[in-house]
């Protein structure tokens, strides 16, 4: 009997600790989407068939699911990349997510890829989150995306949108 209540007494004291240790910890989030954007740029040649390019963009998330942290967020962006006949490897940039409560998520980003004649180009590229504010304050994880930048109807504007999945855990 004595052996029975030290054995239930341990296996509550393991459950309660393991238990809590497990509940504790944070969840990995999935949400794929399409995020589009309207861009206005500056091109400054720098010899034959190079140029610095650099932009500010703002866009709308939209997610697969229709919900989400970050389904119907805005995002500002601003970055730049040197293009060398058509190819840039070193585009980067920092932006900012404005989600539907309020909140903020921040964030740098890395691509790379091709411009190709009429300004039609395809990258690749990651997104990394560098804090939040309120609920997403604390926010670890990345946003793994192609984009495309389509012909646009507006001389001077620049049309672009990104397809990828947000992974991010929060506290």
């Amino acid at each position: 009997m004595r052996k029975s209540i030290l054995i239930l007494v341990l296996s509550l004291v393991l459950l309660l600790t393991f238990g809590i240790s497990v509940y504790g910890q944070s969840k990995e989030v999935s949400e794929t989407g399409i995020t589009t954007y309207y861009v206005t740029s500056k091109v400054l040649p720098l010899g034959e068939g190079i140029i610095y390019f650099s932009y500010e963009g703002t866009g709308l998330m939209v997610n697969d699911t229709g919900g989400g942290l970050f389904h119907n967020a805005t995002v500002r962006a601003l970055g730049g990349m040197k293009i060398e006949k058509g190819v840039f490897k070193d585009e980067r940039g920092w932006a900012v997510f404005n989600l539907q409560n309020g909140d903020k998520v921040f964030g740098t980003y890395e691509m790379a890829g091709n411009v190709n004649p009429g300004g039609v180009s395809f990258a690749k590229g990651t997104w990394t989150f560098t804090g939040g504010t309120g609920k997403a304050a604390g926010i670890k994880g990345s946003f793994e995306m192609t984009r495309r930048t389509v012909r646009s109807t507006l001389e001077g504007v620049g049309i672009s949108y990104t397809k990828g999945t947000v992974r991010y855990t929060l506290p």
